[in-house]
């Protein structure tokens, strides 16, 4: 019997490798024709390739190894996938018994603080794109108190609200004071990483002694794949604050609780304010929401689903109410134009999985992410069919609902497929990967050895760790002089002028700009220099601050509309400054055309081209 099990084992082990090698092979097959009825110009559609594509690649690679798992553990070790009895799975009370994981969490929290307070205020220049991402859209509001109406940005109202609240809290407005709102934010994030770990911890079956080293090492690597010192190299981002948030309170729908309409009522305001904040997060936590209705469909708990309609209208009503409806029908505008048009106009096409190892930047970490999905999904469908007793005191399809949310939320890699992206995108699966291993790994020492003494000295065991982990490994991220000086590096980097964060050059361009347009009320920029109305401190004459995101037909029309509306004296027409190979002038050829038509060059000055009204 064992060697038929290790035989059928290595058969669907193999079978899966192959199935991967067939999707690799499949990957430049599949091939979508562009369908650019939008008129959109980016780096995909100038050579005629549908962004669209690598959506079906990814959901085929990811697909045919996992059903090839599933139907050769039904066929050949005989097991069944019982739906209804998955759907209509009893809830399980919780063990009254829970360790107590207050003094670890403290320790967490405390190290935590001790991090950020540990951070380096390094005053690095202005990055005119990135850093004009939130400046110019917040100060638009502040000088219109208008929202999409007066800013169309790229991640949605988030944009404005997170400087803008650093700048009331400390009431100063300065660049860094905006960008220590980034440093709160993702502090605000690992505190609530250690709640979804207590979340998911007390979910396991497994003893009060070994739950105590499953919160720490879990914990502890979780809160290590959310960094403030470098951002770009975080796996855990501040968009993730809401995902996290809203499973927090989702885990308590699938295990018995007295509190569960409460939380649906606060899953739909998650919901609400997510997708108002962040249009891609809101969407994705949307979508499950939308998945977990039909599930209540599917087991006629209506009363539910009812309250979820009736929470989310509720909510939506409020929204509006507060923002005001054109401000609505502004932010559907923008929604629609991100869903349909985003990845077309600055999307990039995903490298093919193994063979763009070493050929194309970014090969193998865009290989190990899909790998990453595979094997969450992996232990998931293992997890599900098992006719082994329950190893998680919750529903099994709870864990349906959070690969579903980790294979949904990988498009943020689908369509930007750089490093940054693609890291981002692997947080959800290196989760359920984690998760999953460690929870196996204790049943095993339990079941397997004899482990009481030494699990009665998990406080101690755990405290080794967690100062291990934390100290040793990541022992510069604490600075005790860094931490002695905190309030008054605080003080300065907040308080300090925006001119130091420019350099010479800039500050003479700036100066100049100035100077030109002393007199008007309101600047256009035609450039990638995101960052100009905000250093003039004038509202951008149109909410197309970020020119690029105006490629599709309709939203050019509109461009050229608001500034005929708005008339203004000058527009910064180029730069130096620019992202991918295409020029502006080539994205929006409508605008630029008219541009062309009714401005004549004003003056150059250091790589700047400023052009005046006719």
């Amino acid at each position: 019997m064992q060697l038929s099990n290790i035989k059928n084992n290595l058969i669907i082990f193999f079978s899966i490798l192959i199935s991967i090698l067939i999707s690799t092979l499949l990957w430049d097959k599949i091939y979508l024709p562009l369908n650019n009825n939008n008129v959109v110009r980016g780096p995909l559609t100038e050579v005629g390739y549908n962004p669209f594509s690598d959506t079906i690649r990814y959901v085929i690679f990811i697909s045919l190894p996992l059903f090839t798992f599933l139907l050769l553990e039904i066929f050949l070790k005989k097991k069944n996938i019982n739906i209804v009895e998955l759907l209509f799975e009893k809830e399980e009370v919780i063990k009254t018994n829970q360790p107590n994981l207050t003094i670890l969490s403290i320790i967490f929290v405390i190290f935590i603080i001790l991090e950020f307070f540990s951070q380096n205020l390094f005053i690095t220049k202005l990055d005119f794109l990135h850093d004009g991402e939130f400046l110019t859209p917040a100060q638009n509001y502040l000088l219109t108190k208008k929202i999409w109406l007066s800013s169309y940005s790229m991640h949605g109202s988030s944009d404005i609200l997170y400087p803008l609240t650093m700048w009331k809290i400390l009431e100063v407005e300065s660049i860094g004071a905006a960008r220590i709102s980034t440093s709160f934010l993702f502090l605000f994030l690992k505190l609530l990483i250690i709640l979804f770990s207590y979340q998911l911890t007390k979910i396991t079956n497994l003893s009060n002694e070994s739950k105590i080293l499953f919160f720490t090492i879990f914990t502890s690597i979780l809160i290590s794949m959310c960094r403030i010192d470098v951002i770009d190299n975080s796996y855990f981002n501040f968009r993730d604050i809401y995902v996290i948030l809203f499973l927090i309170l989702f885990v308590e729908l699938f295990i018995y609780s007295k509190l569960k309409y409460f939380i649906t009522i606060l899953i739909c305001c998650i919901s609400t304010i997510s997708i108002l904040l962040h249009i891609d997060t809101g969407f994705y936590l949307n979508f499950l929401l939308i998945f977990y209705s039909l599930y209540l469909i599917s087991i006629k708990k209506y009363n539910e689903l009812l309250l979820i309609f009736l929470s989310v209208i509720i909510f939506w009503y409020i929204a509006i109410y507060l923002i005001g409806f054109d401000e609505f029908k502004a932010f559907l505008d923008h929604a629609k134009t991100q869903y349909l048009s985003a990845d077309s106009i600055h999307g990039s096409k995903y490298p093919v999985p193994f063979f763009s190892i070493g050929e194309v930047d970014d090969g193998t970490r865009a290989t190990r992410g899909l790998l990453l999905q595979i094997i969450a999904g992996l232990f998931v469908i293992s997890y599900i069919i098992s006719d082994k007793s329950k190893i998680f005191n919750t529903k099994k399809i709870f864990f349906v609902f959070l690969f579903l949310l980790s294979f949904v939320m990988y498009k943020n890699a689908l369509g930007r497929s750089d490093g940054y992206h693609i890291r981002m995108s692997e947080d959800f699966p290196i989760l359920i990967i984690c998760f999953f291993v460690l929870n196996y790994l204790f049943n095993f020492i339990e079941n397997k050895f004899e482990t009481k003494n030494l699990l009665k000295k998990t406080y101690l065991i755990s405290s080794a760790i967690f100062l291990v982990f934390f100290y040793f490994i990541n022992q510069d991220k604490y600075r005790i002089d860094n931490i002695k000086n905190f309030e008054k590096n605080f003080t300065n980097f907040t308080q300090l002028e925006d001119r130091h964060f420019l350099d010479r050059k800039t500050i003479k361009v700036v100066d100049y700009y100035n100077q030109i347009t002393k007199k008007d009320k309101c600047v256009q920029i035609f450039t990638y220099d995101l960052a100009f109305p905000y250093l003039l401190k004038k509202p951008s004459c149109t909410k197309y601050y970020a020119s690029w995101l105006a490629s599709p037909i309709s939203k050019q029309e509109d461009y050229i509309k608001k500034l005929k509306a708005t008339q203004p004296k000058y527009i910064l027409y180029d730069s130096f400054h620019f992202i991918e190979s295409l020029e502006l002038s080539e994205r929006l050829e409508l605008v630029n055309s008219y541009i062309l038509s009714e401005y004549k060059e004003h003056s150059q000055l250091d790589g700047y081209i400023f052009l005046e009204k006719k």
